[in-house]
């Protein structure tokens, strides 16, 4: 039997609970300075959420301080709370300029759009509280002039993909196929249509992953040196 989608996604209530937790201790300790986020966008079938887990790790322990990780699920679960809504947006400063920002960022933004449209004011208002890995939801657009934000792109050749699917989720490698193939189709378009940009366009991305050539261990490292100013120049 196969596993679900979401089982390759870190729990989003353990997620949650760190993310209302950070927003306490901001509060209390009064914490100044502007912290990095750091976007990921990625190819269908390509590793993020490893890779991910691999960054939370290595820059809580460099860095000293917690990392969160956000997803579409995340967000999603709180946008849909009313009583988390305002909670985990009062903890962040507030949703009053994130609503103003978007359309500064993003100018082609329609904010009618049922589907998209509580996403971008929590994605600028969890870049703004920085310590933030965003995964999706046309991340490194909507944040893409913010001074703290950092912006990473997975991709990989097709094979790569089906075969990274077929062994995370347990699929025959014809399932594994036609599951990458339809979300070849949806995923970027459902951006696409949004934010009217293409997200596999590399003017976005600070740098660009190959998941076939690198592991997520090689890469989150690399990001890490990048965003912590280690990189050589």
């Amino acid at each position: 039997m196969s596993k679900p989608y979401a089982n390759l996604v870190p729990s989003v209530e353990r997620r949650l609970s760190a993310w209302i937790s950070l927003g306490e201790t901001r509060k209390t300790a009064g914490q100044p300075g502007l912290r990095p986020t750091i976007t990921i966008a990625r190819r269908f079938g390509c590793e993020a959420f490893p890779l991910c887990e691999q960054l939370k790790e290595q820059l809580d322990q460099r860095t000293g301080e917690t990392w969160n990780i956000y997803d579409k699920a995340l967000i999603e679960r709180v946008s849909q709370d009313e009583r988390l809504s305002m909670a985990v947006l009062e903890d962040l400063g507030g949703p009053s300029r994130a609503i103003d920002r978007i359309g500064f960022f993003v100018p082609g933004y329609q904010s009618q759009s049922e589907v998209f449209r509580h996403i971008p004011k929590y994605l600028v208002k969890i870049a703004e509280g920085g310590n933030a890995i965003v995964v999706g939801r046309g991340g490194a657009i909507v944040t893409h002039d913010m001074p703290n934000c950092y912006h990473f792109r997975l991709d990989a050749p097709f094979e790569f993909r089906v075969a990274s699917m077929a062994k995370r989720m347990e699929l025959k490698e014809a399932e594994a196929r036609k599951l990458v193939r339809e979300g070849d189709k949806t995923r970027e378009q459902f951006i696409d249509e949004c934010l009217h940009v293409s997200v596999a366009d590399p003017s976005w991305y600070d740098a660009v992953f190959n998941n076939g050539r690198h592991t997520v261990a090689e890469i989150a490292r690399s990001i890490t040196a990048y965003v912590l100013g280690e990189a050589p120049k």
